[in-house]
């Protein structure tokens, strides 16, 4: 299979960190901070005080000028959900981490270099888009589809081949930000437990240019399996490519494992599957399955398991006198409200309702997290009882402290409570 070249780039052109400099580009930028609930209160008062500044703007020049004045990051190690693996998070410090914000969301001015097919990073695309014209084309029931993954996508990206690639987008156009982002991600030394550590560092997962390095790093493979398939798409590592025939989805999938694999990228079998026409697949953390979408399995038992882990995690406080039982229930049903519906934004979880509701077109799935969710907090409000003594804890007074369920909710709507 042939590669494609890229196209390129509008005329009158001007420099991130020129556009970083204008007032309503940064004024933009806060205001949709200041409208994401993904964002703390304090935490976008902290991006205003900082981003609207002098300090800000003569920061910003020193990176116009070509002074790379950022410290190595810090490495954390951070547990996967509902598994044994970590994953790898790069934090910088509180300014710096900052600027990367704005450049992000400055940088969304080059989504026209990527593919169509490619969702993650782009202002404008939601992921329901790709099940409408799944299921308006009917490519669920005509087409073959394969189905993969990229195991830890942004840990493994090679920053030598991330950085011939962003030279060939961004080295003419804009020379200094090449030269900015090429030392960020081949500086090669990180923090870790107080020790300066050597080595690669792939996309600095955590931080707010990792989505841009992902995309830059297999756009040429974005447009070639574009270009020999009826549809593709793709969300950071989740890969979707709808064929005609199954010895076409067999062709782009060998395509895909030399690709990754010489890239540096492992291919990731155990969720790589070709799934015949009509045959349901999992998309996206959605099943699709005759015409219908639920949430999938896989992402059902993550929801449990991480409500799990927090109702015993109450538990365990109230054993040792930390908490009342009221208020462990309190906690649970307020854990609940906030996950699945976005009520307190200190968290930095994509509001799931909003995403979720988008997509579904039965509720099966909602009935079992709701029945999930009800048990959890009869855990907690019975002292962490698995017996039939949890049902004392009742459904009217779980109402009464604010519970409210998904089925509901998607049915009749909701409204974010303020706290």
């Amino acid at each position: 299979m042939k590669k494609e070249e890229n196209k390129v780039s509008p005329e009158n052109y001007v420099s991130v960190f020129d556009r970083m400099l204008d007032m309503e580009k940064r004024e933009a930028f806060i205001g949709r901070k200041r409208t994401s609930y993904n964002v703390s209160e304090d935490e976008a008062a902290q991006l205003e005080a900082y981003i609207m500044s002098d300090s800000c703007t003569e920061d910003i020049q020193r990176l116009r000028d070509g002074d790379f004045f950022f410290r190595p990051p810090e490495l954390t190690m951070l547990r996967k959900k509902n598994t044994t693996r970590k994953r790898r998070i790069y934090r910088f410090r509180d300014n710096e981490s900052m600027l990367m914000k704005l450049m992000a969301f400055v940088m969304h001015d080059f989504d026209y270099l990527f593919s169509d097919s490619l969702y993650s990073f782009r202002l404008g695309k939601h992921i329901s888009g790709i099940f409408d014209t799944v299921n308006r084309e009917g490519y669920n029931r005509n087409c073959w589809v394969l189905k993969t993954d990229i195991h830890s996508y942004g840990d493994n990206v090679d920053p030598d081949i991330l950085s011939v690639q962003m030279r060939e987008l961004l080295a003419e156009k804009d020379p200094t930000l090449f030269d900015f982002l090429e030392k960020l991600v081949c500086r090669g030394e990180y923090w870790f437990r107080g020790n300066l550590m050597q080595g690669p560092t792939g996309a600095l997962s955590g931080c707010a240019l990792t989505n841009f390095f992902e995309n830059v790093y297999l756009l040429d493979v974005d447009e070639v399996v574009r270009h020999h398939s009826v549809y593709y798409c793709r969300f950071a590592d989740d890969i979707a490519v709808f064929t005609k025939t199954k010895a076409e989805a067999e062709e782009i999938r060998e395509y895909l494992r030399n690709t990754f694999e010489e890239r540096g990228l492992e291919f990731n079998e155990k969720k790589t599957e070709i799934c015949a026409p009509g045959e349901g697949f999992d998309l996206l953390g959605f099943r699709l399955a005759d015409g219908e979408y639920d949430i999938a399995e896989n992402s059902i038992e993550k929801i449990e398991w991480k409500l799990n882990h927090f109702a015993e995690k109450l538990v365990r406080k109230q054993r040792k006198g930390f908490i009342t039982k009221e208020e462990a229930m309190q906690a649970m049903i307020d854990k609940v409200d906030r996950y699945f519906f976005g009520i307190v934004r200190e968290e930095r979880e994509l509001n799931w309702v909003d995403w979720a509701f988008r997509v579904l077109t039965r509720t099966d799935s909602l009935e079992r997290i709701d029945a999930f969710s009800q048990e959890c907090i009869r855990f907690v409000g019975s002292g962490g009882k698995r017996t039939n003594a949890k049902y004392r804890v009742r459904y009217k007074d779980m109402r009464r402290m604010g519970y409210r369920t998904l089925v509901h909710a998607f049915y009749h709507g909701f409204e974010r409570r303020a706290e």
